[in-house]
């Protein structure tokens, strides 16, 4: 009776690691099966995506301008790849597909009104300057005062000779988020003969910027002088800025000879 019943226990235990077993077999299956779902949903979800960001190297957030009024260089870079120029309708616009999957409300809106007042301002250029004397460089514009100059500029094979100033050349260089302004020497000189006697006799000067324009260009112009450490009157050469699309506030950065 006795053997029996430590048969029986015996069984019994058998019976209780078999089973564990199998529990343990089956809950392991089941934790692989698991795994390999999240795995594969995982895997859908960055497949999904169709955008052309690194969604490992996206920018973070920033403020889209500085605190004296200037855009800020890292909102430039960080929505550059973002904003195209259609050669067809000369207008800048947003590539969705390209935009930062982080981008804030107040960096869209920033960004929808930087590129509302660009192209603006450079519909007006447009139509005021002579076409040959507008090029298209990629996601940007180039108007000269000559068709040379805009092609020069355009292809950055502008030649100056050796010196420690230069002449330098007229021209703006239109982006979706402001313009890239160069004026020559003696275009800074006249500037400063002709920016008192009115609209007129700068806009003669400034042939190359749109009338209503004018008066806002001569101010930028003498900030970006006053700058390099200057008068205008005898500016030894050429100078170039960057500013806002509408020249508000005669705003400049980034000034250097050219």
């Amino acid at each position: 009776m006795s053997h029996l019943k430590n048969n029986l226990v015996f069984s019994s235990l058998t019976i209780l690691l078999v089973t564990g077993g199998s529990l343990g077999l089956a809950q392991s299956a089941h934790n692989k099966v698991s795994s390999q779902k999240l795995e594969a949903k995982n895997v859908n979800q960055v497949s999904n995506y169709s955008g052309d960001i690194d969604l490992l190297a996206v920018s973070q957030p920033t403020t889209p301008t500085t605190n004296n009024g200037q855009i800020n260089s890292a909102f430039i870079n960080r929505f550059n790849n973002a904003v195209i120029l259609d050669s067809k309708t000369g207008q800048f616009s947003i590539n969705q597909k390209t935009l930062p999957i982080n981008a804030t409300k107040l960096e869209l809106t920033e960004l929808d009104k930087l590129i509302s007042q660009s192209n603006v301002s450079l519909k007006q250029t447009i139509l005021e300057v002579p076409k040959a004397n507008v090029v298209q460089d990629g996601n940007s514009v180039v108007i000269g005062d000559s068709p040379k100059t805009a092609e020069q500029i355009a292809k950055g094979t502008s030649v100056q000779a050796v010196s420690l100033f230069h002449e330098g050349s007229n021209y703006v260089h239109s982006y979706w988020w402001g313009k890239r302004v160069g004026v020559s020497r003696t275009t800074v000189r006249k500037v400063s003969t002709n920016i008192t006697k009115g609209g007129q006799a700068l806009g003669a000067t400034l042939f190359f910027i749109p009338a209503p324009q004018v008066k806002a260009v001569g101010a930028a112009i003498g900030a970006a002088s006053t700058i390099l450490g200057y008068g205008m009157s005898y500016f030894p050469g050429g100078l170039v800025f960057n500013t806002t699309p509408n020249y508000l506030g005669s705003q400049v950065w980034d000034v250097q000879f050219q």
